[in-house]
């Protein structure tokens, strides 16, 4: 070929080999699944004030314990209060449909163990689900504190209280000799036996969410009436710190589970709430005075209070 005619066709040549090769990676871009977006998590976030919040359910929900019926009490700010929502950094949460809920729940029941923070969700949730089935009727069986039945769904949601999770007893001092350091009894707890309260429940629930913490203070069980713990029967020796007690109570009731509940049963492990009462604990007129989520200084002196009231008994 003449040296003129391959400088002509030279710059052709170089254009036509680009735009093939831009298709070529065009195509390999749209056949390639592209790479998943990283999962949401849910948990990381900020409460965000909404003014035009309001609650599903009002103060006549049968459901509630009247001592902690704030919407009836009138408790001051309940406006406020109630127009917090969660809202995630990455993604977005919808409110809870009751219907589509309780429909997608069909057939099926949701139990809950653990302490009061448990229940106090329970009793929220149990109003939430109640508008879509107004027929919802009390239901306590199978040990259940408390709980709810949805006849229009075919759909149960209760709640078992067991504070340790473990079972646990109150044994009074036998001997009165000698002061014994004011011990006035123990609370034996078996590391190893689930509470009486839910111990028959391991193939009704399709899903379970179970926790426990808020009782395992010294505020609970000071010093004059300590937790004891007891595995197989027999006093754990050397005797174990509350701390230590309650993760040797956890990895037991994990393997329990692991051991006695379905593969197909959902399991869920819920994590504590700051503590938030403002003048006193709960059972020396502590009060509630907060009208906002609290801030993380305010969590952290709360973790600090917790800690001092540990230290002084």
């Amino acid at each position: 070929m003449p040296p003129k005619l391959i400088s002509h066709l030279f710059p052709c040549l170089i254009f036509v080999t680009l735009l093939l090769l831009t298709l070529y990676f065009n195509l390999l871009s749209h056949t390639q699944p592209s790479s998943p977006s990283p999962p949401c998590n849910l948990f990381k976030g900020k409460w965000v004030l909404d003014p035009t919040r309001q609650p599903l359910y009002n103060h006549t929900c049968p459901f509630h314990r009247n001592a902690w019926n704030c919407l009836k009490s009138q408790r001051q700010n309940m406006g406020l209060i109630n127009s917090w929502k969660w809202v995630p950094e990455s993604c977005t949460l919808p409110r809870v449909d009751p219907t589509r809920f309780l429909g997608l729940m069909r057939n099926r029941n949701i139990g809950f163990v653990g302490d009061s923070l448990n229940e106090n969700f329970l009793v929220s949730f149990l109003c939430v689900l109640r508008v879509a089935d107004m027929g919802a009727k009390k239901w306590k069986r199978k040990g259940a504190w408390k709980g709810a039945y949805f006849p229009k769904f075919n759909v149960t949601v209760a709640y078992h209280r067991a504070v340790l999770l473990a079972k646990y007893k109150w044994q009074p001092k036998q001997s009165m000799v000698g002061d014994q350091g004011g011990l006035k009894g123990i609370h034996r707890v078996d590391v190893d036996i689930p509470a009486d309260d839910w111990v028959n429940i391991t193939d009704f629930y399709d899903v379970l969410v179970f926790n426990t913490g808020h009782w395992w203070g010294y505020d609970k069980f000071p010093k004059e009436r300590p937790l004891v713990f007891y595995h197989a029967g027999q006093p754990i020796s050397p005797p174990l710190e509350m701390l230590d007690g309650l993760k040797l109570v956890l990895e037991n009731m994990v393997s329990y589970i692991q051991k006695k509940f379905p593969s197909k049963t959902l399991k869920f492990w819920r994590l504590q709430s700051p503590r938030h009462f403002y003048g006193g604990e709960w059972n020396q007129n502590g009060s509630c005075l907060f009208n906002e989520p609290l801030k993380e200084s305010q969590q952290q002196w709360c973790e600090q209070r917790s800690k001092v009231s540990e230290s002084s008994d």
